[in-house]
């Protein structure tokens, strides 16, 4: 008889304890695992982006003592398709190849080197390109500088 009791109570013990344990699973699942509702509402919704215009490629020699070369492919991104109509004109791209030919031969080779002088590029020369173009929409022309290549020597 206590063999029979001491049995029933670890097969209770025992369901108990894969109930509690598949419950403790379906809570990790559903908490961690799933998107709920009121977490994709936290999500930041990242834009299209615009219309993008490749302006080719460019090689210039560097503002260093010794000769050094910066190879890139510019890729620029529009702020609305409005611009795209604006600059169909030739006269628009003969303007930004100047402008960021003129930006690459002022670079030094130890500023564009690593990550972060590439992007202080882009930021220099979306900048200067804005300002040589018109605005559009009451908008800067272009959003993003983008390199599709990219190369010192």
């Amino acid at each position: 008889m206590a063999l029979a009791k001491r049995t029933l109570i670890t097969v209770i013990v025992g369901v108990l304890v894969l109930v509690i344990g598949i419950g403790g699973g379906v809570f990790v699942g559903l908490r961690y695992f799933s998107s709920a509702p009121e977490e994709s509402a936290n999500v930041v919704q990242v834009p299209d982006p615009g219309p993008m215009v490749d302006l080719g490629q460019f090689t210039a020699t560097m503002a260093d003592p010794e000769v050094r070369v910066i190879k890139v492919r510019v890729t620029v991104e529009l702020s609305g398709p409005n611009v795209a109509v604006r600059l169909a004109d030739p006269g628009w791209t003969v303007i930004l190849k100047d402008e960021i030919l003129k930006t690459l031969k002022d670079q030094r080779y130890d500023s564009v080197r690593y990550t972060e002088g590439m992007e202080k590029l882009k930021q220099d020369l979306k900048a200067r390109l804005n300002s040589a173009l018109p605005r559009v929409d009451d908008k800067v022309a272009l959003n993003r500088v983008l390199f599709d290549e990219f190369m010192t020597q």
